[in-house]
C-alpha cells in the first residue's frame, strides 16, 4: 500500500495503525526523507510511505528511511538490491512487533535512528499535555485550543484600536518572532453575526501560545509567552490546569529546548515534513514533564525562561551552535536530572535532519 506518511504519526490515525497491525503483519515501512522527492505516487506533493504487509508473519517491522528517493524504475530496482544487502542511502530500523501493534510507528518520523530512540526514551518520563479524549480535569495538564482557523472564522484583524480592544498574535513571522517572548501584533474584532462564538473563544485566551505550523528551516521559537493573555491566528492558546504563570514559562522553556523541539516534531503532521502543521490532537499529545509532580523543576525552568525570554534564538538548522538553545538545554538537564551528552546529541542530530534543514542529508562524501 501507498499511504500518506501522516497515517503513521497522527494521533487521529492511531486506530487505523492498530487495525492494520491486528489483521496483518507489518513487514516493512519505507518513508522518504528526501526534500526533493517526499512522495512515491505521481500527481501528489505530500509525503508518502510504502507499507508492505503479509497475511502471515511475525517479528519486528523493518522501517526504511530514505535519504534519497529513487526517481526512476532503474533507481528503484537498484535500491531494492541494496536493501536486500542492508546497505542503502538512508537508515534502517527494526521496531518490535508490540510497538507496531500498539500504534507506535514513530520510527518513520526521523532519518536519524538516534532521534527515534531519544523520543522513545522521552516517552518514558513525560506525559501528554492533554490526553486525547480525556475530559477529566484532574487528568489533563492543560487546556489546548481554540485552533487558529477558528479565530480567523470568527474575528477580523484590525490595525487600529477597536471597540472591544481585544488583541491577538495574528502572524507567525520568523523574522519577528525570534525569542520565547512575543508581543501581540493586531487588534481583533468579532465578525458580525459571530459575536457569540467570538466571545466564547475569547474566554479561552492565554499567555502561552503554541504554533499551528512551523517552517522548520526558518523557525526559531517552538512556543511563546505573551505579556497579556490573547488569541492567535497561527497560534493556539495553551492554559495549564493550575493556571500558573510559572507553569506557562516552564512549558515554554521546555518546548524550546532541544528535547522539546524533538517532542514537537515527533507529533507533527508530516504531510510536508519541512513545513508541518499541528492539529489540536497533536498539540494535546505533546509530551512534557508533569510539573504538578515536579514543582522544583517547574520553578527552575520558569527562572530559565525569565532569564532568557528576550534572547534571540537561532533557526532550528543552527541549533547545534546556538548558545541560547544550549543554555536552555543546560537548564533542562539540571532541572530534570538529564544526561547533558544525550541532550547535546539530540541537539546536533536535529540540526542535521533533512526536514529541519530543507536539504538532502549531507554525508561526508557529499562534502
Amino acid at each position: 500500500m501507498v499511504l500518506p506518511t501522516v497515517a503513521a504519526t497522527s494521533p487521529g490515525n492511531a486506530e487505523l495503525r492498530r487495525f492494520v497491525a491486528e489483521h496483518l503483519h507489518v513487514d516493512t515501512i519505507v518513508a522518504s526523507h528526501d526534500p526533493e522527492r517526499i512522495f512515491f505516487s505521481e500527481n501528489t506533493s505530500i509525503a508518502e510511505m510504502l507499507l508492505v504487509c503479509r497475511r502471515d508473519g511475525q517479528g519486528d517491522t523493518r522501517v526504511v528511511n530514505l535519504a534519497r528517493n529513487p526517481a526512476t524504475p532503474a533507481d528503484a530496482l537498484r535500491l531494492l538490491s541494496q536493501l536486500d544487502g542492508g546497505k542503502i542511502e538512508g537508515t534502517i530500523q527494526h521496531v518490535p512487533a508490540e510497538r507496531i501493534e500498539a500504534g507506535d510507528w514513530y520510527a518513520v518520523n526521523f532519518l536519524s535512528p538516534a532521534l527515534t530512540a531519544a523520543f522513545q526514551r522521552l516517552r518514558e518520563w513525560t506525559v501528554p499535555l492533554a490526553p486525547v479524549g480525556v475530559a477529566d480535569a484532574l487528568t489533563r495538564r492543560a487546556d489546548v485550543g481554540p485552533e487558529g482557523r477558528r479565530i480567523r472564522d470568527s474575528y477580523r484583524r484590525e490595525d487600529w484600536p477597536t471597540e472591544k480592544g481585544r488583541r491577538a498574535l495574528w502572524h507567525h513571522r520568523t523574522g519577528v518572532t525570534q525569542s520565547m517572548r512575543a508581543r501581540t501584533d493586531s487588534y481583533i474584532e468579532p465578525i458580525p453575526g459571530k459575536e457569540h462564538l467570538a466571545d466564547r473563544y475569547w474566554e479561552q485566551r492565554s499567555r502561552l501560545l503554541l504554533p499551528d505550523r512551523l517552517r522548520l528551516n526558518l523557525a526559531r521559537a517552538a512556543a511563546v509567552v505573551l505579556d497579556e493573555p490573547a488569541l492567535g491566528s497561527h497560534w493556539t492558546p495553551c492554559r495549564p490546569a493550575d493556571d500558573s504563570r510559572e507553569t506557562e514559562m516552564a512549558i515554554c522553556a521546555y518546548l524550546n529546548s532541544s528535547i522539546g523541539v524533538l517532542a514537537m516534531l515527533a507529533e507533527r503532521d508530516a504531510r510536508v515534513p519541512d513545513y508541518p502543521s499541528f492539529s489540536l490532537d497533536a498539540l494535546r499529545s505533546l509530551r512534557v514533564p508533569d510539573f504538578r509532580e515536579r514543582a522544583e523543576a517547574r520553578d527552575a525552568l520558569a527562572d530559565a525562561h525569565d532569564r532568557l525570554k528576550d534572547e534571540t534564538l537561532l533557526p532550528f538548522p543552527q541549533m547545534a551552535g546556538d548558545p541560547v538553545r544550549r543554555e536552555l538545554d543546560d537548564a533542562v538537564c539540571a532541572a530534570l536530572s538529564l544526561d547533558p551528552e544525550w541532550v547535546a546529541l539530540v541537539r546536533s542530530e536535529l540540526a542535521r535532519e533533512p526536514s529541519v534543514t530543507g536539504k538532502r542529508y549531507a554525508t561526508g562524501k557529499d562534502g
